[in-house]
């Protein structure tokens, strides 16, 4: 497959996941020392851990995509010509009058 079909989920998810990830863990970064904000959560910086979590599985879901990616791209691959599959490929052509 080439083009927008071959695009991994991963990648837009793991970008999505770590910009979120920076922007809620920026936001417990600046309120870290308001306490009645974090009132409610019993005095935990639940922006700040959250935004760590989301940051920490973008990276994963990255990392993972473009491994994938990586993994599949084409000229990881041995030339046609050069496997057995490739030069079965082409004699049959040959033969059959397909190759000019």
């Amino acid at each position: 497959m080439s083009g927008a079909a071959s695009l991994d989920l991963r990648l837009p998810i793991g970008g999505l996941f770590t910009a979120l990830g920076l922007l809620v863990g920026g936001y417990g970064l600046a309120t870290n020392g308001d306490r009645a904000l974090y009132e409610t959560s019993l005095s935990i910086n639940i922006n700040l851990w959250w935004g760590i979590v989301m940051f920490v599985v973008g990276l994963l879901m990255l990392t993972l995509g473009m491994r994938a990616t990586r993994a599949k791209h084409p000229s990881s691959a041995e030339p046609a010509m050069e496997s057995p599959a490739g030069r079965a490929t082409e004699q049959r052509e040959r033969d059959t009058g397909l190759e000019r």
